[in-house]
Parts: structure tokens; sequence; C-alpha cells
């Protein structure tokens, strides 16, 4: 039996968004928290991701680690800021 622990983390995108791969569609970014940096796996949502994710935005995710130690996200909120 496989035993997935969900994680919630609230932090800042710092580093560039980056396409993995495209079959499945799969993007990479890294998160900085108070007290670690975790690199960070998307799938779902992934190209509505990279459109609204920057550098340096504030970023809150929810998600759990697979069988190789990534942080495969399942949830995430960026807060963009507001252009005029």
């Amino acid at each position: 039996m496989v035993n997935i622990t969900n994680i919630s983390l609230k932090g800042t995108i710092i580093s560039a968004v980056k396409v993995i791969s495209f079959d499945p569609y799969l993007v990479r970014f890294t998160l900085q928290t108070t007290t670690q940096d975790y690199n960070c796996l998307i799938a779902k949502d992934a190209l509505n991701f990279m459109y609204v994710a920057e550098t340096d935005a504030p970023i809150a995710i929810y998600g759990h680690y697979n069988q190789r130690k990534q942080l495969v996200i399942d949830q995430y909120y960026v807060r963009t800021a507001m252009s005029a």
C-alpha cells in the first residue's frame, strides 16, 4: 500500500518556469520558503500555470511527493500584480 502524504506550503517562485515534457505536459520551478527550497512539478493545468507564474511571485501550493521524492503540485494559487 502506498502512503501519500500531502503538503501545503507558501513561498516565492525563485526560478523560471521550464517545460520538461510535452506529452504529458509537465513544467518545473523552484519554490523558496522561509526554511528551504523545493523543486516542484506541475502536470495538472500546466499551461495556465505558465501563463500566471512569474519569478518572485508569491505562491501557495498543495501537493504530494512522488516515488522519486519530487514535490508534485495538485493545487496552486499565484498572487500576481495587477497591471494598470
